[in-house]
């Protein structure tokens, strides 16, 4: 869900950066948008309707259309010792998944049963005694990519953390599919849409913004790194992005290859910085929960032309 914010909030909003915390365990996902209401109503570039217009003359299938469906898993790959990247196959070589920037897709799986009777993690489940939930993701894949989609997953294994006995329900449901099983999904979903060159759209009502702050915890950077590929990708979107990305230790930093790569290739346009709970001697970035200092630091100053994102622990 997106939430606004004037002027007028912005300390409400320094607060609730505050409340962050870096070693929380992220199980699903919220993405946040704060910003200065504009006074008058945005259009989109006759470009940006073209693009538009373009994507939908398209003649590849699209895979998502807010029905049910299944897709196989095609490969899965180890990239760390909690972490892994699923590729899941689509009907045809040729199936574009069919989700819009910025948005999302719901996997079902069956509910799984906590250590305790009625209790996840300690605290009551809300899901107890339900055969199936699901879980919100968004594939560090795009549009791009024809026939497949990628799925990056920390798992919160059972038994590891003495705060989260139980793990993540859906994370661990991820980690036992082999090759060939199939997973339920439903989508897209999301109230917020990037449409590019710094336009974006909520509840359908155009913004045109030239900075986006994101603030981004544990596995909550794989929607803003779908945003930063689009920007990044096109060489005449000028939007800035600045990146304040949280984690445990260094080595729960997901995808780091893959941003520093981006601001290398773009430092004009993506400043990326982090914050560890529990760094090394050597580390060179900050520690600590995400607080005033770094917010004021490192996110763009508020005005009619920014949007803050943030996405990750409560």
């Amino acid at each position: 869900s997106f939430v606004f914010s004037s002027r007028r909030s912005k300390h409400k909003l320094m607060n609730s950066y505050l409340g962050i915390a870096v070693g929380a365990v992220v199980v699903a996902l919220t993405v946040f948008i704060t910003k200065k209401i504009l006074s008058k109503p945005v259009t989109a570039s006759p470009r940006s309707l073209d693009m538009e217009k373009e994507t939908k003359s398209e003649t590849k299938e699209v895979f998502l259309t807010r029905k049910r469906q299944t897709a196989p898993l095609a490969e899965k790959i180890e990239l760390s010792h909690d972490t892994r990247l699923f590729r899941f196959r689509l009907p045809t070589a040729d199936t574009v998944l069919g989700l819009p920037i910025g948005k999302h897709f719901k996997i079902h799986c069956p509910n799984a049963v906590g250590s305790e009777e009625g209790k996840w993690n300690g605290r009551e489940d809300p899901e107890a005694g339900k055969e199936e939930i699901h879980r919100s993701y968004t594939p560090t894949s795009s549009d791009d990519d024809l026939g497949h989609f990628d799925l990056v997953v920390k798992v919160y294994k059972s038994g590891v953390v003495e705060r989260f006995p139980d793990g993540g329900k859906a994370s661990q449901y991820l980690d036992t599919l082999k090759v060939g099983d199939e997973i339920n999904l439903t989508g897209p979903f999301g109230l917020v849409e990037y449409k590019g060159k710094g336009l974006l759209e909520n509840k359908r009502k155009p913004i045109q913004v030239k900075n986006i702050g994101m603030v981004a915890g544990g596995t909550g950077i794989t929607p803003m790194l779908q945003v930063i590929h689009a920007i990044m990708k096109d060489p005449e979107d000028r939007t800035q992005v600045s990146l304040l990305y949280a984690n445990q230790t260094e080595r729960d930093i997901l995808v780091r290859d893959m941003l520093e790569k981006l601001q290398r290739e773009n430092p004009d346009r993506f400043k990326l910085w982090y914050t560890l709970d529990r760094p090394d001697s050597d580390w060179k970035y900050s520690t600590g929960f995400i607080n005033r200092d770094m917010i004021a630091e490192h996110m763009p100053k508020a005005g009619d032309d920014t949007v803050i994102l943030m996405c990750g622990p409560p």
